[in-house]
């Protein structure tokens, strides 16, 4: 270093940082010339919008500047000028640490959960979730901030501090989904209400580093494999129970993309589709038999009531023993359908359970199968 640098060192007189690094948190001011951190008494410090200038010392924060241009004297330094026991008016070297804060908004960060989340569900008990998101934060609090956070570092950008955020949104998702206690297969429809009860939980403990969220969002949920598949299983399941035209196709489907995945191909495909034309006709003929209660004809009126109804539903005229009588002998006639279809049902059970052993069929179909033959 020059004799030169040195006197340019020594008199400095203006501060400012122009940075174009957009993702800079934090950043310190460094001598050009010299080797050390004196700022001269009466430099002219310029604090650019979206900025704060912060003087530290010894470890200790002290004096804050808002954006302007601003005289470094002992006037506008109190805290530094007492902790450097500076007379009023004096003209000395401020040897101090100057920290520039960007103030402005980061935003496009992700936050995501590193390790599966392990929550509560009604309909599959204790399940194991992923989920990921993005949001934006900006300093809210200088002083805060600097205390709680910054430390000694030269600078601080945005990716190194993302990581840190995250957590807090992370915990904020787990005690959330605690709390609204929505079934997973409903939280997709809840990603706005989710984000802005996140936002909200994780900026009470943000606010203790002075750091505020905003723009939470969820982005996605995902389940484990397994549970996803058991979720399709129970979607061709109930469309089987309100209409069986399109669970015989919802089954050729399977059919197909189960024929592709084995060795044999296509081949198979004409056998898979008529297990599941099979399988929706055994369940349209048991439902169809388990609706088929006895019924007690109204002499008044004609109109079919339940077999223990006191009083007609269509007319309001009460039923008579006459009206039961009169139904005794389909009574005995149904009493007798049942006791002879106790066989067929054993044989049909014993046959699905060849499909079920040879792997045509899976342990949920034929668990469905099974319940719908001896209910």
């Amino acid at each position: 270093m020059g004799l030169m640098d040195s006197i340019k060192g020594q008199f400095i007189d203006v501060i400012e940082l122009v940075d174009d690094d957009s993702q800079s948190v934090v950043k310190k001011f460094d001598r050009k010339y010299v080797n050390n951190n004196e700022i001269k008494t009466g430099a002219k410090l310029i604090v650019r919008p979206s900025q704060a200038a912060v003087f530290y010392k010894g470890g200790q924060f002290a004096d804050i500047l808002t954006e302007g241009t601003h005289k470094l004297s002992t006037n506008n330094l109190p805290i530094l000028s007492t902790l450097m026991a500076l007379p009023y008016l004096f003209n000395s070297p401020i040897k101090a640490d100057l920290y520039f804060i960007n103030l402005k908004q980061f935003v496009n960060n992700k936050w995501y959960t590193k390790n599966s989340l392990i929550i509560r569900d009604k309909e599959f008990k204790v399940i194991r979730i992923k989920a990921l998101g993005t949001f934006a934060f900006k300093i809210d609090d200088v002083e805060k901030f600097i205390r709680e956070v910054l430390g000694t570092q030269k600078r601080f950008s945005q990716e190194d501090i993302n990581d840190y955020l995250s957590s807090f949104l992370v915990e904020a998702f787990s005690v959330v989904l605690g709390e609204v206690n929505v079934p997973i297969i409903d939280l997709a429809m809840q990603y706005s209400k989710l984000s802005n009860l996140i936002q909200l939980k994780a900026n009470i403990k943000a606010k203790e580093i002075g750091i505020k969220f905003s723009n939470v969002n969820i982005e996605n949920i995902s389940l484990p494999e397994n549970v996803e598949k058991l979720i399709d299983e129970q979607s061709g399941i109930g469309m089987a129970s309100q209409d069986m035209e399109q669970f015989i196709q919802y089954q050729s489907a399977r059919a197909i993309r189960d024929a592709a995945q084995q060795s044999g191909g296509v081949a198979g495909l004409g056998a898979s589709v008529a297990v599941g034309k099979q399988i929706a006709k055994t369940m349209t003929n048991d439902i169809g038999e388990s609706s088929n209660k006895i019924k007690v004809r109204c002499l008044h009126c004609g109109a079919l009531n339940g077999e223990k109804v006191k009083y007609c539903a269509e007319c309001g005229e009460p039923l008579s023993k006459e009206d039961k009588m009169n139904n005794n002998d389909k009574k005995e006639e149904k009493k007798f359908q049942i006791e002879n279809s106790i066989n067929d049902v054993y044989e049909k059970l014993r046959e699905y359970k060849k499909l079920l052993d040879d792997g045509t069929l899976t342990k949920e179909e034929y668990d469905v199968i099974k319940k719908q033959l001896l209910s």
